[in-house]
């Protein structure tokens, strides 16, 4: 399920400025307000979020896979480090999943609220 959610979170990210990006009214009121660069910047800010956060974890999970392959590596502090990350549920959930939600949700109202 992770997977999928961040897949979805890094579409929607890119695919919405996409859409507004090539709607001509869309674009034409998005730039034309005050609002246009902070949209932007909220959706490019939640995709860097799910984009780190999976480089975080393939890397934690990377370690953790060599550390059992090779037990003389489990007390490395890189180890310990992934596995602190890996048993913090808390860093994933509210650190990176629900900061790109808010993150994506202002975007959408500040946009929604300009045609409204």
């Amino acid at each position: 399920f992770a997977r999928s959610l961040r897949t979805w979170f890094i579409a929607y990210g890119i695919g919405a400025p996409v859409l507004f990006l090539t709607n001509k009214e869309a674009w034409s009121v998005i730039s034309a307000s005050a609002q246009g660069r902070t949209i932007a910047y909220l959706f490019l800010v939640g995709v860097a979020l799910q984009i780190v956060a999976a480089m975080i974890y393939k890397t934690a999970m990377w370690y953790l896979y060599v550390s059992e392959l090779e037990n003389h590596r489990s007390g490395d502090w890189r180890v310990k480090f992934s596995d602190w990350i890996s048993g913090n549920y808390w860093l994933e959930i509210i650190v990176f999943d629900l900061s790109t939600l808010i993150l994506f949700g202002w975007a959408t109202l500040k946009v929604l609220l300009l045609f409204a």
